[in-house]
């Protein structure tokens, strides 16, 4: 049987089908967004409260609990969940490194602000901000590439201002700016693509 070639039009139309497919895959996988931008809201309000209320010496606890937790929901859906619900693409891969790395530096940097006595949300921000700009460009997301500049943006804000209890307003917001409303409107599109 004979091959048949196909024109530069088709081929274009090829890829831009892949790319829609995998565009739609993840939208459908949104979660890691939502999630987290919760769980550090929280984790600010419930820092928030304590502060107010004048309990101390707990911080570092309500973030350990929080950080853990969080790996060991990310890690059982990426692991159980999602492999049953789609199928993984080589950009869907890359991406998964990326935020890796993003784990490994982040254990990284919170070791060398204890260590050094350095104030860590700045540094975390640019990470997150550096995270968000590389999804954005392996998915070709302009609302990931918004949650990037939200985080950069968050960490010049938390330097000039002083470190106190107005800290954890700033976190709220650069959270819910820089995750949920990218991850929300991953998730939006995607049933609006999906016509749910």
């Amino acid at each position: 049987m004979e091959e048949k070639a196909i024109s530069p039009v088709e081929s274009l139309q090829i890829i831009e089908k892949m790319l829609a497919e995998t565009r739609h895959r993840f939208y459908n996988n949104g979660f890691a967004f939502l999630f987290w931008g919760v769980l550090v809201i929280a984790a600010c309000l419930i820092s928030y409260v304590c502060y107010q209320m004048d309990i101390q010496g707990i911080d570092g606890y309500i973030w350990g609990i929080t950080v853990g937790f969080g790996l060991i929901v990310t890690f059982i859906y990426y692991a159980r969940i999602a492999p049953r619900r789609r199928s993984f693409t080589r950009l869907d891969t890359i991406n998964g490194k990326v935020w890796i790395a993003y784990a490994i530096s982040y254990v990284v940097l919170m070791y060398l602000c204890s260590y050094y006595h350095q104030f860590a949300p700045p540094f975390i921000y640019c990470l997150l901000g550096l995270g968000m700009f590389a999804t954005g460009g392996i998915y070709k997301f302009w609302s990931l590439y918004a949650g990037a500049v939200v985080f950069w943006l968050g960490a010049i804000v938390c330097t000039l201002m002083k470190q106190n209890i107005n800290q954890y307003l700033v976190s709220i917001a650069v959270m819910f700016l820089g995750y949920l409303v990218p991850g929300y409107i991953l998730w939006k599109t995607a049933k609006n693509e999906a016509h749910v």
